[in-house]
């Protein structure tokens, strides 16, 4: 037989020969799989192209239905009919959220049906109500119509209260001042209310003392029925301790506001004078014999104050009120 041919000094290894499995490293050797990987814990294969199984994703519509439940409920139902229908096709997650969409969503929209029904309800009603009191309206001077007061009698609308007015007024109603200046801070209290209806203040020059009374005349006043200008002159007769000739003689009509500023005026009478240290004065008054009530402003200027200027102020500002 001829010898096995030579290369190298080392035989040639014989055809069909198995190879030899490679060593672990401590002369055993590791045993073959025919190239396949083990199989996994998960059912699938180690280095063989196969991945592990992943978990189910959450569906995006699931999702947006369930935020958009609480800004637009119409978006919210469609989107939430779209998840459900997806998710049972693709196995996704977000079932609940697309039914918490669905509930909220649908919740909302019965709740703005409800609100736009009672919208109109509302204005309907609103509609009758305006038209109700548009009828009561005179279009030529746009004046009301209904008569709620006897329009004999002067009221808080601002109409002007004269001294023949002053017989219209009810007893038992009450004439006093409305006084601005306790929260003028400009203004500074001289000496507060005594309870007996006086009280002043110091003007904002510091020059004149504006004082005012106001309560029952008591029994010293004279009291002329029906005639409020004849009780006026003995009220202040008392006020001046002179005689009601004397204020007959040298009175002048003036008024203060009625009410409110610029609503109406009071009919008064006025005396002014100069006292012995120079000081000018300027007091209006007014009684109503209906209501027994006597009220006063007194205005006292040292010299160099604007007695004018701060008389005007006072009988227009502090005016005098009946309810």
């Amino acid at each position: 037989m001829r010898a096995p041919f030579m290369m190298n000094g080392m035989s040639q290894m014989p055809p069909n020969q198995p190879p030899v499995p490679p060593s672990s490293g401590d002369g055993a050797s590791v045993p073959s799989n025919g190239g396949y990987s083990s199989p996994t814990p998960y059912g699938g294969y180690q280095g063989g192209g196969y991945s592990p199984v992943q978990e189910p994703r959450y569906n995006v519509l699931a999702i947006v239905s369930f935020v958009s439940a609480f800004f637009v409920s119409l978006v919210a139902v469609i989107t939430g009919h779209m998840a459900l229908g997806q998710i049972k096709r693709t196995g996704e997650k977000g079932r609940g959220l697309a039914l918490a969409g669905l509930i909220i969503g649908y919740v909302g929209i019965v709740s703005g049906i409800i609100g736009a029904i009672a919208l109109v309800v509302m204005a309907v009603l609103g509609v009758g109500l305006f038209a109700t009191l548009a009828s009561n309206y005179d279009p030529d001077d746009y004046s009301y119509t209904s008569d709620p007061y006897d329009t004999d009698a002067p009221s808080l609308t601002g109409d002007d209260l004269t001294f023949e007015g002053g017989n219209d007024l009810t007893a038992g109603t009450v004439a006093q001042f409305s006084d601005p200046f306790i929260i003028d801070s400009d203004w500074t209290v001289v000496s507060p209310d005594d309870g007996q209806g006086n009280w002043s203040y110091l003007d904002p020059s510091g020059l004149c003392t504006v004082s005012f009374h106001q309560g029952s005349m008591g029994g010293e006043v004279a009291v002329t029925t029906g005639d409020d200008r004849a009780t006026t002159q003995d009220f202040l007769a008392v006020v001046l301790k002179t005689d009601a000739s004397t204020i007959a003689g040298k009175a002048s009509d003036s008024t203060i506001s009625y009410n409110f500023e610029d609503l109406g005026t009071v009919d008064t009478l006025l005396m002014q004078g100069t006292d012995d240290d120079g000081s000018n004065w300027k007091l209006a008054g007014r009684a109503f014999g209906e209501l027994d009530s006597g009220l006063y402003v007194d205005v006292t200027c040292k010299a160099g104050g604007d007695l004018d200027s701060v008389y005007d102020t006072v009988t227009t500002k502090a005016a005098i009120t009946v309810y």
